[in-house]
């Protein structure tokens, strides 16, 4: 039989695994976002059709066979669009700076927190699955299906990932150094090359392990942290497993700080893109978290020159989080300038909210403050394309972010009947600028529903609110134990108000 199976037709093979998977219908639809060719295009009115875990029908009345349909989910008039894809988050740590970081920065490090306060929100062991529990929850309901979770990717942390029904891809925090601050104004660096390596390895046994399990929906990739924590010889190494790994994505910080872009100038002599293609670390494969702040930025006056034309050369991926960023202050100059030289420009949330809805809108305004007003850039068209096709492009997935007939069912179905949508006429304009992630009536992921109403259908949403507060409550408390200073959380981040 199965030799006989190798010589059928695909349409027939095809067809032979059809019969065992249930067919579900949408319908009642005020729009569908179909694609076509890598291109997105509305369908008034439409029916997306999906069996098993592949959708296999967009478009208008489906031709159903008389018994044929075994679930029809109605979407009230709501917008059927493809499952978000945030390639930039850290699940087991953001959700905890939330009432914390905001309003802060460290005025001789150019307004970067990153030295300064996040080694004092940091978490205990125990309280880190419990964040990560929340945050996958938090990241569902506002409507990604696709992550590209850059921690420790424990094993522990790899099957909590995999129970809750999300596609992932995990890339295990493998550096030679750890950044900090010891004065408050300047960066140090702590250095362990030998155990970047070693964590290196483990991230390829964790592919052996974990890569293409549960239902495939997991995946391994490398993460070797931020450009200023790798050193030359340790990238090379990381270098020659991404060539011995093609189907490996490989994401890693640049250009995200001033400080870092001036270390590697002043070490090496070159941008961080630069140094990165010098190492190897280029390419369809290679996701640049942020690089957000290159020469040309208002913070970089450098006058080195190529470096956003290397990455669109080399087909490199930027991924923007445009909030972690303009809670402080910050924008990226511009998300046009950078879509116009042809970069793929994907979105992630980074820290908190995690939230891709709001990440599209703060997206497309500050794109056109950037661009001094310009109103017709960053347009809803371009930064939805960054959310969906964009993110499946970094990832060398032609069946995530999009709806036709052979790819993931992976799908959001965004509820109109509310303040938010009304009066509908352009869903995609509508979705980036007026509507919120609370208007997320089902998230469907690989053809099964987790996210109903709001709330998540797999585990105790309740709970997940508890165990965050007391995570918090705890890291709070341990602040003068990890601040360079001995401050305690209220001596760094004072209430907005006083506390009485």
């Amino acid at each position: 039989m199965a030799n006989l199976y190798k010589t059928w037709p695909k349409n027939v093979r095809f067809k032979w695994g059809e019969i065992m998977k249930k067919l579900t219908l949408i319908t009642n639809t005020s729009y569908v976002v179909g694609c076509e060719n890598d291109h997105h295009y509305l369908l008034k009115n439409g029916q997306v059709a999906f069996r098993g875990n592949e959708i296999v029908f967009v478009g208008r009345d489906y031709p159903a066979k008389p018994g044929e349909i075994d679930e029809i989910i109605d979407a009230k008039g709501g917008i059927v669009i493809p499952g978000l894809i945030n390639l930039h988050c850290h699940v087991a740590a953001s959700p905890v700076e939330k009432g914390f970081l905001e309003d802060l920065g460290s005025p001789t490090m150019y307004m970067t927190g990153l030295y300064e306060y996040l080694r004092v929100t940091h978490l205990a062991p125990e309280d880190q699955m419990n964040v990560l529990q929340f945050s996958l929850g938090d990241i569902m309901v506002r409507g990604s299906t696709t992550i590209f979770e850059l921690g420790l990717g424990s094993p522990e942390m790899v099957e909590a990932i995999g129970q809750t029904g999300i596609r992932a891809y995990i890339g295990l925090m493998a550096r030679a150094g750890v950044f900090m601050t010891k004065d408050g104004f300047k960066p140090y660096y702590e250095w362990d090359e030998p155990n970047a390596f070693k964590r290196l390895e483990e991230t390829l046994r964790r592919r052996d392990q974990y890569d293409g399990s549960f239902d495939g929906r997991i995946h391994i990739g490398l993460y070797p942290g931020q450009v200023d924590t790798c050193t030359p010889d340790y990238l090379d190494e990381v270098a020659r497993v991404m060539r011995d790994n093609p189907k490996m994505p490989l994401a890693i910080h640049a250009a995200q700080t001033i400080n870092e872009y001036n270390r590697i100038v002043q070490l090496y002599g070159m941008t961080p893109a630069h140094f990165l293609a010098e190492h190897g670390i280029i390419g369809p494969q290679v996701q640049l978290g942020h690089y957000i702040m290159p020469c040309g930025h208002s913070l970089n006056r450098l006058k080195l020159k190529g470096e956003l034309e290397l990455l669109a050369k080399t087909g490199t991926n930027v991924i923007h989080c445009p909030w972690s960023y303009a809670r402080r202050g910050m924008i990226m100059e511009s998300l046009q300038k950078y879509l116009d030289l042809g970069i793929n420009v994907a979105l992630g949330t980074d820290t908190f909210t995690q939230d891709m809805i709001f990440e599209m809108k703060c997206a497309a305004v500050c794109c056109k403050i950037a661009e001094n007003g310009d109103p017709f850039t960053g347009t809803a068209a371009e930064v939805f394309n960054a959310a969906t096709i964009a993110g499946a492009k970094a990832l060398g997935r032609d069946d995530l972010g999009r709806l036709q007939p052979g790819a993931k069912a992976d799908i959001v179905i965004v509820r109109t009947d509310n303040f938010d949508c009304m009066p509908l006429r352009d869903p995609i304009k509508v979705l980036v600028y007026s509507a919120s992630s609370h208007d997320i009536g089902r998230v469907i992921v690989d053809g099964q529903t987790l996210v109903q109403d709001g709330k998540v259908l797999r585990g105790d949403q309740e709970k997940m609110y508890h165990d965050m507060q007391k995570a918090g409550e705890r890291m709070w408390k341990n602040v003068p134990n990890r601040d360079y200073k001995g401050r305690t959380a209220d001596q760094i981040s004072p209430f907005s108000f006083p506390l009485r």
